[in-house]
């Protein structure tokens, strides 16, 4: 089986995934489990024991996958921030404006269906308020 959906990169360290069900059963396959196990009934205690823990083992891992995606999207957002932190400081905001810009961003990075337009109202609100004190401030 290919190795390349079970490896992920995390700053330089390759991060061993658990297997997924497809390479799950064909090791299953190759031990042969499976077919040992398709002779026995569905309520054979071998079976249902087998069963049950494969559908714990199956919990933990899609927890496992679960926490590396969002893992990985907290650092993507993380690292979409900074640029834009560095961007606003290259055009002359100050701290108060950046920390303006970086709420009205943030809004506007991850949304939520309930709150979407209440969100872009005052994502756009905030942009314009940090952008006019700019002005203010180097018009004087």
């Amino acid at each position: 089986m290919s190795q390349e959906n079970t490896t992920q990169k995390t700053e330089g360290k390759v991060a061993q995934l658990p297997p997924n069900r497809r390479q799950r059963r064909y090791m299953m396959k190759q031990n042969g489990m499976l077919r040992y196990l398709s002779k026995l009934s569905f309520f054979h205690p071998t079976k249902a024991a087998i069963r049950q823990q494969n559908m714990e083992n199956g919990r933990k891992i899609q927890e496992a996958r679960l926490d590396a995606v969002e893992k990985a999207n907290h650092e993507r957002l993380e690292a979409a921030l900074n640029n834009m932190k560095e961007t606003w400081a290259n055009q002359g905001y100050n701290e108060t404006e950046i920390a303006q810009l970086e709420n009205a961003w943030a809004m506007t990075a991850v949304k939520d269906k309930e709150t979407y337009q209440q969100d872009k109202k005052e994502s756009r609100r905030l942009m314009k308020e940090a952008r006019a004190s700019l002005l203010a401030r180097n018009n004087k």
